[in-house]
């Protein structure tokens, strides 16, 4: 019997609750909404694979661990491939996510060496309209953009160690740093974009400035994004440069590094020309209404929306290596199991070959690895 069935293994869910920004999208689009563990609860992200992932055998039924099954099969799971060019850790993170505003951030391009700081290239798809900001503005000063975001950092220090001490009210020290922030206005320096249905958001390159942000009124659920990333922890990514006064209940601060974020970005024109990096799906193929558009096309992984109607089928290949496939609508049938709305499954390169059926019609979203 072989190690890894040759058939779809679904990801178990992995839902993160976040009651400051989540939402209840995520929960509703996995049909988890009248489930008692979600009630009254928040979500800002789901795992959809990650080396957290766990995944149901398609004989047993069982619970497998993702690091037990590439550490028993990597060539069966992922294919000689995928194994040869990117190793057998699988170190790909793919998020459904529900986010409101974060911090102005920056990740260190491929190349570059800087403190601990390590690459993270990941891109986003927009499942709705939503709100963020992306490179700098053409023409703007990075010195006056690098003396606000200083002038900013400095004062939050000054107030957070001012309210711990008990100098100052917390609501005060906000108030002053609401009021510093619209004085200097680093919003000035940067592109703020309202995101359209569809919008895909190439960072791989790094070096660019980005982030959420929030409007209640117009984007009530905030940003909507399936993203693909490599799998880096924060801590080793994610440089912040202006967490927009943010002072905790406590008075404290989330650690910021403003030096390192300046040191960062590459701030001319073409690197920020926003067509290089915001694009829209690119037709790949229509054959019988089975369509397939290509998302992301990078050198890290890549990214296919397949779009089938009623009573369609369509067969897949797995030789260059294994699929990742997430239900983003409807449902349909590979060999004998059944894919629903919200759900993920593995597809190991061992299946040579996977047919999906679809009676009603289905929207997936299929990541695989650039081999």
């Amino acid at each position: 019997m072989a190690l890894i069935a040759a058939k779809p293994w679904r990801i178990q869910d992995e839902l993160i609750e976040q009651p400051s920004w989540g939402g209840r999208y995520i929960i509703d689009l996995k049909g988890l909404g009248s489930d008692d563990r979600w009630a009254g609860k928040k979500v800002g992200q789901s795992y959809e694979l990650a080396r957290s992932s766990k995944l149901f055998d398609p004989e047993t039924g069982a619970l497998r661990s993702l690091t037990d099954l590439l550490a028993a099969a990597p060539l069966d799971l992922l294919g000689a491939k995928v194994v040869d060019k990117f190793g057998s850790d699988l170190s790909l993170l793919i998020k459904l996510t529900q986010a409101k505003g974060n911090s102005f951030q920056v990740h260190l391009p491929e190349g570059k060496a800087l403190n601990h700081w390590i690459p993270k290239p990941e891109a986003w798809f927009y499942l709705a309209p939503g709100l963020f900001t992306f490179g700098m503005k053409k023409g703007v000063s990075y010195e006056d953009f690098s003396a606000a975001l200083r002038e900013i950092d400095a004062l939050m220090t000054t107030l957070s160690g001012d309210v711990k001490s008990g100098r100052l009210p917390l609501e005060s020290a906000r108030a002053t740093a609401a009021a510093k922030i619209a004085q200097l206005n680093p919003y000035q320096y940067i592109n703020v974009i309202e995101a359209n249905t569809d919008d895909i958001v190439d960072l791989t390159d790094g070096a660019i400035h980005h982030s959420w942000e929030e409007n209640d009124a117009k984007f009530p659920d905030g940003n909507l994004v399936y993203e693909v990333q490599v799998d880096v922890q924060d801590a080793y990514c994610s440089m912040r440069g202006f967490d927009k006064g943010k002072l905790l209940d406590d008075g404290s601060l989330r650690p910021t590094h403003v030096e390192d974020y300046l040191a960062t970005i590459i701030n001319d024109d073409r690197h920020n020309d926003l067509a290089q990096h915001i694009q829209k799906p690119r037709l790949v193929s229509d054959d019988g209404g089975v369509r397939t558009e290509a998302l992301f096309r990078t050198p890290y992984f890549n990214l296919d929306r397949i779009s089938m109607p009623g009573d369609s089928e369509s067969t897949q290949s797995v030789s260059n290596g294994f699929h990742h496939l997430f239900v983003q609508d409807g449902s349909a049938r590979i060999d004998d199991t059944d894919i629903e709305q919200g759900q993920s499954f593995l597809i190991p390169a061992n299946a040579g070959e996977y047919g999906i059926i679809s009676e009603n019609g289905v929207t997936i979203l299929k990541t695989y690895l650039p081999v």
